[in-house]
């Protein structure tokens, strides 16, 4: 009888083990990112809805800003403390490239993402596990200095050899007044879809009077035809405290 148990629970073993080895295993589907102390810039501008043209695959709709003219949007964020999928926290910085999407009833603002860079190694890698080719920068600047009516709001961002832009301008402390605010960005890619969903439970909205620069011969450069944009539609710096970022890819 000993015997039979003991052979019994080396199958088991056994079994559990070749489980957990298997290759056909399919990862997660999700995973969060908690955001704590955080600033941001973030702008929606314009842009000829040709330029756009094969940059949103099929089931996504650019909004309209006027016959012929989509959006365009720039995000840089700061957070002290940024816990990928339950790690250990870490300062990290953030900057998104997107086309604005048609309103879909799911959250505030929708984005397709052109390009998402992080100084993060932990939120770069899970990024590009879920099939996100998140860019890691190490180098990345992110700086709110005081100036003498407002800040002075400096981001730079090296996305790859030529590609680099900078968003500069002034910003304003946003009023006590603050609101739940629910983003999300999206990208289709050789593993699915990816959704991610920010959800700030009390967001707050200064001014701010920022542009973007780039190299016209980088591809955003290409994109724009200029060197330079604005965000005449919507242009803010936003205060938060805490936000939940889910990543959910659907194969």
């Amino acid at each position: 009888m000993k015997a039979l148990t003991a052979s019994l629970a080396l199958a088991c073993v056994m079994v559990t083990g070749e489980a957990r080895a298997d290759p056909s295993a399919r990862p997660p589907s999700s995973f969060a990112v908690v955001f704590e102390n955080c600033t941001e810039f973030a702008g929606l501008g314009k842009i000829a809805s040709a330029r756009i043209e094969g940059r949103l695959p099929a089931g996504y709709v650019a909004a309209t800003f006027g016959p012929g003219i989509s959006g365009i949007v720039a995000r840089a964020a700061r957070c002290e403390r940024v816990s990928v999928d339950g790690k250990p926290a870490e300062r990290a910085t953030v900057s998104h490239i997107g086309i604005n999407l048609a309103p879909d009833g799911s959250a505030d603002i929708s984005n397709y993402t052109l390009l998402y860079v992080t100084d993060s190694h932990r939120l770069a890698q899970q990024l590009r596990q879920f099939g996100l080719p998140a860019v890691e920068d190490a180098g990345m600047v992110y700086e709110v200095n005081p100036a003498v009516a407002a800040l002075e709001f400096f981001a730079q961002v090296q996305a790859e050899p030529g590609s680099a832009y900078f968003l500069a301008g002034t910003v304003s402390d946003p009023p006590p007044a603050a609101f739940p605010f629910l983003a999300n960005w999206w990208f289709s890619g050789s593993k699915g879809r990816v959704k991610m969903a920010t959800a700030i439970s009390s967001f707050s909205a200064g001014g701010a009077d920022v542009a973007l620069y780039t190299s016209r011969e980088s591809w955003l450069g290409r994109l724009l035809g200029a060197n330079r944009t604005t965000f005449p539609v919507l242009s803010v710096r936003g205060v938060f405290a805490h936000a939940v970022m889910t990543v959910t890819l659907e194969r």
